[in-house]
Protein backbone atom coordinates (compact mmCIF):
# COMPACT_ATOMS: atom_id res chain seq x y z
CA UNK A 1 0.00 0.00 0.00
CA UNK A 2 1.34 3.47 -1.30
CA UNK A 3 2.20 5.99 1.56
CA UNK A 4 0.04 8.35 2.71
CA UNK A 5 2.49 10.91 1.86
CA UNK A 6 3.17 9.83 -1.85
CA UNK A 7 -0.75 9.65 -2.47
CA UNK A 8 -1.24 13.15 -1.92
CA UNK A 9 1.65 14.06 -4.23
CA UNK A 10 -0.44 11.96 -6.74
CA UNK A 11 -3.80 14.07 -5.81
CA UNK A 12 -2.15 17.01 -6.78
CA UNK A 13 -1.08 15.56 -10.27
CA UNK A 14 -4.85 14.68 -10.63
CA UNK A 15 -6.28 18.11 -10.19
CA UNK A 16 -3.72 19.83 -12.24
CA UNK A 17 -4.32 16.68 -14.94
CA UNK A 18 -8.36 16.81 -14.90
CA UNK A 19 -7.52 20.88 -15.50
CA UNK A 20 -5.96 20.00 -18.56
CA UNK A 21 -8.29 17.46 -19.85
CA UNK A 22 -11.94 19.13 -19.12
CA UNK A 23 -10.93 21.78 -21.39
CA UNK A 24 -11.85 19.94 -24.41
CA UNK A 25 -15.54 19.50 -23.62
CA UNK A 26 -16.07 23.24 -22.57
CA UNK A 27 -14.45 24.86 -25.37
CA UNK A 28 -17.39 25.52 -27.20
CA UNK A 29 -19.40 27.14 -24.57
CA UNK A 30 -16.04 29.42 -23.76
CA UNK A 31 -16.32 30.65 -27.13
CA UNK A 32 -19.92 31.44 -26.47
CA UNK A 33 -19.73 33.20 -23.64
CA UNK A 34 -16.16 35.14 -24.92
CA UNK A 35 -17.46 36.15 -27.76
CA UNK A 36 -14.68 34.46 -29.88
CA UNK A 37 -14.02 31.60 -32.37
CA UNK A 38 -13.53 28.31 -31.52
CA UNK A 39 -10.06 28.71 -32.47
CA UNK A 40 -9.14 31.40 -30.44
CA UNK A 41 -10.82 29.46 -27.61
CA UNK A 42 -8.46 27.01 -28.63
CA UNK A 43 -5.20 28.96 -27.99
CA UNK A 44 -6.22 28.74 -24.53
CA UNK A 45 -4.79 25.64 -24.41
CA UNK A 46 -1.65 26.75 -26.57
CA UNK A 47 -1.03 29.29 -24.12
CA UNK A 48 -1.30 27.13 -21.14
CA UNK A 49 1.16 24.38 -22.41
CA UNK A 50 3.97 26.86 -23.68
CA UNK A 51 4.00 28.63 -20.57
CA UNK A 52 4.52 25.15 -18.64
CA UNK A 53 7.15 24.04 -20.64
CA UNK A 54 9.10 27.45 -20.78
CA UNK A 55 8.36 28.45 -16.98
CA UNK A 56 8.81 24.93 -15.25
CA UNK A 57 12.85 24.81 -15.62
CA UNK A 58 13.11 28.08 -14.52
CA UNK A 59 10.83 28.43 -11.34
CA UNK A 60 12.04 25.01 -10.60
CA UNK A 61 15.94 26.75 -10.49
CA UNK A 62 14.51 30.07 -8.72
CA UNK A 63 12.82 27.32 -5.64
CA UNK A 64 15.73 25.15 -5.38
CA UNK A 65 16.40 25.90 -1.77
CA UNK A 66 13.07 26.13 -0.49
CA UNK A 67 11.35 23.62 1.61
CA UNK A 68 9.71 21.11 -0.65
CA UNK A 69 6.44 21.30 1.27
CA UNK A 70 5.71 25.02 0.76
CA UNK A 71 6.79 24.69 -2.30
CA UNK A 72 4.01 22.28 -3.46
CA UNK A 73 1.41 23.34 -1.63
CA UNK A 74 2.07 26.90 -2.63
CA UNK A 75 2.13 25.99 -6.35
CA UNK A 76 -0.99 24.29 -5.51
CA UNK A 77 -2.41 27.43 -4.15
CA UNK A 78 -1.46 29.48 -7.38
CA UNK A 79 -2.74 26.62 -9.29
CA UNK A 80 -6.29 26.71 -7.74
CA UNK A 81 -6.40 30.60 -7.95
CA UNK A 82 -6.07 30.59 -11.98
CA UNK A 83 -8.47 28.23 -12.40
CA UNK A 84 -10.81 30.61 -9.78
CA UNK A 85 -10.07 32.85 -11.70
CA UNK A 86 -11.13 31.07 -14.99
CA UNK A 87 -14.44 30.15 -13.71
CA UNK A 88 -14.99 34.14 -13.32
CA UNK A 89 -13.65 35.51 -16.28
CA UNK A 90 -16.22 37.56 -18.96
CA UNK A 91 -13.80 38.36 -21.41
CA UNK A 92 -10.94 36.87 -23.22
CA UNK A 93 -7.91 38.61 -21.99
CA UNK A 94 -8.88 37.67 -18.41
CA UNK A 95 -9.20 33.64 -19.19
CA UNK A 96 -5.94 34.23 -21.12
CA UNK A 97 -4.45 35.47 -17.86
CA UNK A 98 -6.34 32.79 -16.07
CA UNK A 99 -4.57 30.42 -17.99
CA UNK A 100 -1.21 31.55 -17.62
CA UNK A 101 -1.43 31.81 -13.84
CA UNK A 102 -2.81 28.16 -13.74
CA UNK A 103 0.42 27.18 -15.59
CA UNK A 104 2.88 28.75 -13.43
CA UNK A 105 1.78 26.46 -10.75
CA UNK A 106 1.18 23.13 -12.71
CA UNK A 107 4.66 24.13 -14.27
CA UNK A 108 6.00 23.84 -11.04
CA UNK A 109 4.24 21.21 -8.81
CA UNK A 110 4.88 18.22 -11.23
CA UNK A 111 8.72 18.34 -11.21
CA UNK A 112 8.72 18.52 -7.55
CA UNK A 113 6.26 16.27 -6.73
CA UNK A 114 8.48 14.13 -8.69
CA UNK A 115 11.72 14.41 -7.27
CA UNK A 116 10.11 14.79 -3.51
CA UNK A 117 8.30 10.93 -3.91
CA UNK A 118 12.02 9.91 -5.10
CA UNK A 119 13.33 11.96 -1.36
CA UNK A 120 10.53 10.01 0.34
CA UNK A 121 11.32 6.80 -1.47
CA UNK A 122 14.04 3.57 -0.43
CA UNK A 123 16.48 3.30 -3.53
CA UNK A 124 14.82 0.34 -4.67
CA UNK A 125 11.31 1.85 -4.90
CA UNK A 126 12.14 5.24 -6.92
CA UNK A 127 10.46 3.84 -10.40
CA UNK A 128 7.20 3.01 -8.03
CA UNK A 129 6.64 6.41 -6.21
CA UNK A 130 7.66 7.93 -9.81
CA UNK A 131 4.97 6.44 -11.30
CA UNK A 132 2.27 6.72 -8.39
CA UNK A 133 2.85 10.69 -9.18
CA UNK A 134 2.47 10.36 -12.90
CA UNK A 135 -0.47 7.56 -12.02
CA UNK A 136 -2.47 10.80 -11.08
CA UNK A 137 -2.14 12.38 -14.49
CA UNK A 138 -3.13 9.08 -15.35
CA UNK A 139 -6.06 8.71 -13.74
CA UNK A 140 -7.03 12.53 -14.32
CA UNK A 141 -6.99 11.34 -18.13
CA UNK A 142 -9.18 8.46 -17.68
CA UNK A 143 -11.90 10.62 -15.68
CA UNK A 144 -11.37 14.08 -17.34
CA UNK A 145 -13.21 14.05 -20.44
CA UNK A 146 -16.88 12.25 -19.61
CA UNK A 147 -16.73 14.28 -16.00
CA UNK A 148 -15.46 17.61 -17.76
CA UNK A 149 -18.42 16.66 -20.64
CA UNK A 150 -20.78 15.88 -18.02
CA UNK A 151 -20.46 18.75 -15.45
CA UNK A 152 -20.28 21.11 -18.47
CA UNK A 153 -23.93 19.96 -19.53
CA UNK A 154 -24.93 20.46 -15.71
CA UNK A 155 -23.62 23.16 -14.27
CA UNK A 156 -21.54 24.98 -17.36
CA UNK A 157 -18.13 25.83 -18.06
CA UNK A 158 -17.84 28.04 -14.41
CA UNK A 159 -18.61 24.99 -12.52
CA UNK A 160 -16.05 22.89 -14.26
CA UNK A 161 -13.60 25.75 -13.48
CA UNK A 162 -14.58 25.78 -9.83
CA UNK A 163 -14.83 22.21 -8.98
CA UNK A 164 -10.95 21.81 -10.39
CA UNK A 165 -10.33 24.54 -7.88
CA UNK A 166 -11.75 22.75 -5.30
CA UNK A 167 -9.47 20.07 -5.84
CA UNK A 168 -6.44 21.41 -5.92
CA UNK A 169 -7.26 23.18 -2.59
CA UNK A 170 -8.17 20.08 -1.13
CA UNK A 171 -4.58 18.70 -2.71
CA UNK A 172 -2.63 21.87 -1.20
CA UNK A 173 -4.74 20.89 2.01
CA UNK A 174 -3.45 17.69 1.96
CA UNK A 175 -0.39 18.28 1.12
CA UNK A 176 0.31 20.72 3.87
CA UNK A 177 -0.82 18.74 6.09
CA UNK A 178 0.48 15.06 5.33
CA UNK A 179 3.98 15.88 3.75
CA UNK A 180 7.17 16.92 6.47
CA UNK A 181 9.30 19.53 5.71
CA UNK A 182 11.42 18.45 2.83
CA UNK A 183 14.84 20.37 2.06
CA UNK A 184 17.25 19.24 -0.40
CA UNK A 185 20.87 20.95 -0.68
CA UNK A 186 21.05 22.86 -3.67
CA UNK A 187 24.62 22.33 -3.88
CA UNK A 188 25.15 23.89 -7.92
CA UNK A 189 24.90 27.26 -9.20
CA UNK A 190 22.73 28.39 -12.06
CA UNK A 191 25.15 28.23 -14.46
CA UNK A 192 26.26 24.89 -13.18
CA UNK A 193 23.10 23.56 -13.15
CA UNK A 194 22.44 24.53 -16.85
CA UNK A 195 25.46 23.19 -18.21
CA UNK A 196 25.00 19.78 -16.69
CA UNK A 197 21.67 19.85 -18.71
CA UNK A 198 23.52 20.86 -21.45
CA UNK A 199 25.60 17.37 -21.44
CA UNK A 200 25.28 15.37 -24.68
CA UNK A 201 23.69 12.44 -22.51
CA UNK A 202 21.30 14.33 -20.73
CA UNK A 203 20.40 16.77 -23.79
CA UNK A 204 20.09 12.92 -25.77
CA UNK A 205 17.56 12.06 -22.81
CA UNK A 206 15.70 14.94 -23.12
CA UNK A 207 15.15 14.47 -26.65
CA UNK A 208 13.98 11.07 -26.32
CA UNK A 209 11.47 12.39 -24.03
CA UNK A 210 9.89 15.14 -26.80
CA UNK A 211 10.42 12.53 -29.72
CA UNK A 212 8.76 9.81 -27.58
CA UNK A 213 6.10 12.30 -26.90
CA UNK A 214 5.90 13.71 -30.35
CA UNK A 215 5.19 10.61 -31.36
CA UNK A 216 2.38 10.05 -29.35
CA UNK A 217 0.42 13.18 -29.95
CA UNK A 218 0.80 13.12 -33.88
CA UNK A 219 -1.82 10.15 -33.74
CA UNK A 220 -3.52 11.25 -30.07
CA UNK A 221 -4.58 14.79 -31.33
CA UNK A 222 -5.98 13.28 -34.53
CA UNK A 223 -7.15 9.84 -33.28
CA UNK A 224 -10.84 10.54 -33.97
CA UNK A 225 -10.59 11.18 -37.93
CA UNK A 226 -7.86 8.30 -37.64
CA UNK A 227 -10.24 6.15 -36.40
CA UNK A 228 -13.25 6.72 -38.44
CA UNK A 229 -11.03 6.00 -41.29
CA UNK A 230 -9.19 3.20 -40.46
CA UNK A 231 -12.21 1.51 -38.49
CA UNK A 232 -15.25 2.86 -38.84
CA UNK A 233 -15.21 4.38 -35.33
CA UNK A 234 -17.06 6.98 -34.42
CA UNK A 235 -19.93 8.65 -31.88
CA UNK A 236 -20.25 6.46 -29.16
CA UNK A 237 -18.05 3.98 -30.09
CA UNK A 238 -15.15 7.03 -30.42
CA UNK A 239 -16.08 7.57 -26.48
CA UNK A 240 -15.49 3.78 -25.69
CA UNK A 241 -12.46 3.69 -27.43
CA UNK A 242 -11.16 6.79 -25.42
CA UNK A 243 -12.42 5.20 -22.08
CA UNK A 244 -9.82 2.49 -23.24
CA UNK A 245 -7.08 4.52 -24.13
CA UNK A 246 -7.77 6.16 -20.49
CA UNK A 247 -7.83 2.92 -18.73
CA UNK A 248 -4.88 1.76 -20.60
CA UNK A 249 -2.75 4.96 -19.41
CA UNK A 250 -3.32 3.85 -15.58
CA UNK A 251 -2.95 0.25 -16.29
CA UNK A 252 0.70 1.13 -18.19
CA UNK A 253 2.13 3.48 -15.09
CA UNK A 254 0.96 0.83 -12.65
CA UNK A 255 3.64 -1.76 -14.62
CA UNK A 256 5.84 0.57 -15.41
CA UNK A 257 7.28 1.84 -11.57
CA UNK A 258 7.95 -2.03 -11.03
CA UNK A 259 9.11 -2.43 -14.36
CA UNK A 260 11.74 0.37 -14.07
CA UNK A 261 12.61 -0.72 -10.37
CA UNK A 262 13.65 -4.44 -11.72
CA UNK A 263 14.85 -3.85 -15.10
CA UNK A 264 15.82 -0.19 -15.39
CA UNK A 265 14.55 2.55 -17.03
CA UNK A 266 16.39 2.63 -20.94
CA UNK A 267 15.19 -1.25 -20.80
CA UNK A 268 11.69 -0.36 -20.29
CA UNK A 269 12.03 2.79 -22.60
CA UNK A 270 13.64 0.82 -25.08
CA UNK A 271 10.51 -2.00 -24.96
CA UNK A 272 7.70 0.51 -25.09
CA UNK A 273 9.49 2.35 -28.13
CA UNK A 274 9.15 -1.14 -29.85
CA UNK A 275 5.95 -1.43 -29.13
CA UNK A 276 4.78 2.11 -29.66
CA UNK A 277 6.31 1.48 -33.50
CA UNK A 278 4.48 -1.29 -34.67
CA UNK A 279 1.32 -0.15 -33.39
CA UNK A 280 1.56 2.92 -34.55
CA UNK A 281 2.06 1.32 -37.91
CA UNK A 282 -1.20 -1.01 -37.50
CA UNK A 283 -3.60 1.38 -35.99
CA UNK A 284 -4.04 2.62 -39.22
CA UNK A 285 -5.15 -0.91 -40.93
CA UNK A 286 -7.24 -2.15 -38.10
CA UNK A 287 -9.87 -2.88 -40.05
CA UNK A 288 -13.02 -2.94 -37.69
CA UNK A 289 -13.34 -1.67 -33.64
CA UNK A 290 -12.34 -4.54 -31.62
CA UNK A 291 -8.94 -4.41 -33.34
CA UNK A 292 -8.64 -0.96 -32.90
CA UNK A 293 -9.70 -0.68 -29.47
CA UNK A 294 -6.87 -3.46 -28.33
CA UNK A 295 -4.52 -1.80 -30.41
CA UNK A 296 -5.51 1.47 -28.53
CA UNK A 297 -5.17 -0.13 -25.39
CA UNK A 298 -1.94 -1.53 -26.47
CA UNK A 299 -0.66 2.02 -27.35
CA UNK A 300 -1.84 3.68 -24.01
CA UNK A 301 -0.23 1.03 -21.90
CA UNK A 302 3.11 1.35 -23.65
CA UNK A 303 3.00 5.43 -23.54
CA UNK A 304 2.14 5.44 -20.19
CA UNK A 305 5.83 3.79 -19.00
CA UNK A 306 7.53 6.27 -21.24
CA UNK A 307 7.58 9.65 -18.76
CA UNK A 308 8.35 6.86 -15.45
CA UNK A 309 11.33 5.50 -17.50
CA UNK A 310 12.55 8.79 -18.49
CA UNK A 311 12.40 9.94 -14.86
CA UNK A 312 14.20 7.37 -13.38
CA UNK A 313 17.31 7.51 -16.11
CA UNK A 314 17.54 11.48 -15.15
CA UNK A 315 17.45 10.71 -11.50
CA UNK A 316 20.18 8.39 -12.19
CA UNK A 317 21.61 10.45 -14.30
CA UNK A 318 22.60 13.49 -12.49
CA UNK A 319 20.62 13.40 -9.31
CA UNK A 320 22.20 16.53 -7.88
CA UNK A 321 19.85 18.19 -10.35
CA UNK A 322 16.97 16.04 -10.07
CA UNK A 323 14.78 18.92 -9.60
CA UNK A 324 15.90 20.83 -12.69
CA UNK A 325 16.43 17.80 -14.45
CA UNK A 326 12.51 16.75 -14.48
CA UNK A 327 11.65 19.89 -14.86
CA UNK A 328 13.25 20.12 -18.66
CA UNK A 329 11.96 16.67 -18.73
CA UNK A 330 8.11 17.67 -17.90
CA UNK A 331 9.01 20.76 -20.40
CA UNK A 332 10.15 18.53 -23.14
CA UNK A 333 6.54 16.76 -22.73
CA UNK A 334 4.80 19.32 -23.02
CA UNK A 335 6.82 20.66 -26.27
CA UNK A 336 6.94 17.40 -27.44
CA UNK A 337 3.04 17.27 -27.06
CA UNK A 338 2.97 20.58 -29.10
CA UNK A 339 4.98 19.71 -31.73
CA UNK A 340 3.27 16.28 -32.25
CA UNK A 341 -0.10 17.82 -32.91
CA UNK A 342 1.40 20.34 -35.45
CA UNK A 343 3.07 17.97 -37.54
CA UNK A 344 -0.57 15.67 -36.83
CA UNK A 345 -2.16 18.85 -38.60
CA UNK A 346 0.20 18.93 -41.66
CA UNK A 347 0.18 15.02 -42.02
CA UNK A 348 -3.57 14.99 -42.28
CA UNK A 349 -3.72 18.31 -44.39
CA UNK A 350 -1.30 16.79 -46.60
CA UNK A 351 -1.88 13.25 -46.83
CA UNK A 352 -4.52 12.31 -44.91
CA UNK A 353 -5.28 10.76 -41.52
CA UNK A 354 -4.22 7.26 -42.71
CA UNK A 355 -0.69 8.43 -42.54
CA UNK A 356 -0.58 9.63 -38.99
CA UNK A 357 0.89 6.13 -38.16
CA UNK A 358 3.71 6.14 -40.44
CA UNK A 359 4.74 10.03 -39.24
CA UNK A 360 4.22 8.80 -35.66
CA UNK A 361 6.29 5.76 -36.21
CA UNK A 362 9.02 7.48 -37.59
CA UNK A 363 9.35 9.65 -34.58
CA UNK A 364 9.22 6.65 -32.07
CA UNK A 365 12.34 4.92 -33.97
CA UNK A 366 13.65 8.01 -33.67
CA UNK A 367 13.10 8.07 -30.33
CA UNK A 368 14.48 4.38 -30.05
CA UNK A 369 17.65 5.16 -31.49
CA UNK A 370 18.50 7.85 -28.93
CA UNK A 371 17.53 5.42 -26.50
CA UNK A 372 20.55 3.29 -27.87
CA UNK A 373 22.68 6.11 -28.24
CA UNK A 374 22.54 6.66 -24.39
CA UNK A 375 24.07 3.67 -23.43
CA UNK A 376 23.75 3.68 -19.24
CA UNK A 377 21.78 5.57 -16.53
CA UNK A 378 25.33 5.78 -14.78
CA UNK A 379 25.87 9.17 -13.28
CA UNK A 380 27.50 11.61 -16.18
CA UNK A 381 30.64 12.55 -15.17
CA UNK A 382 31.19 15.62 -13.27
CA UNK A 383 27.94 15.14 -11.30
CA UNK A 384 29.01 13.32 -7.88
CA UNK A 385 29.00 16.62 -6.00
CA UNK A 386 25.58 17.08 -5.13
CA UNK A 387 22.63 14.50 -3.68
CA UNK A 388 19.61 16.46 -4.64
CA UNK A 389 17.49 14.35 -4.52
CA UNK A 390 18.53 10.53 -4.89
CA UNK A 391 18.21 9.78 -0.98
CA UNK A 392 16.27 11.21 1.91
CA UNK A 393 17.99 14.26 2.65
CA UNK A 394 16.43 16.69 5.39
CA UNK A 395 13.25 15.58 6.02
CA UNK A 396 12.29 16.83 9.95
Amino acid sequence: MPSPRLLVLAAGAFAIGVDGFVIAPILPELAARLDVPLAAAGQLVTVFTLVYALAAPVLATATARWDRRVVLAGTLVVFSAGNALSAIAADYPLMMASRVVAALGAALFLPTASATAVTLSPPDRMGRALALVMGGLSAAGLVGVPVGTLLAQAVGASGVFWLVTGVGLAAAAGVAVLLPPVRIPATLTLRERLALAARPRLAALLATTALAMAGAFTTITYIAPLLAEAADVTGRGLTVVMAVSGLASVVGVAVAGRAVDARGGRAVLAAAAGVLTAGALLLPVAGAAVPAAALVFVLGVAGATVAPAQQHRLMRAAPEAGTLLLSLNSSAIYLGMSAGGALGGLVVAGAGASALGAASAVLYVTALLATALVRTDAPVPGAERGQEPSRPLSVR
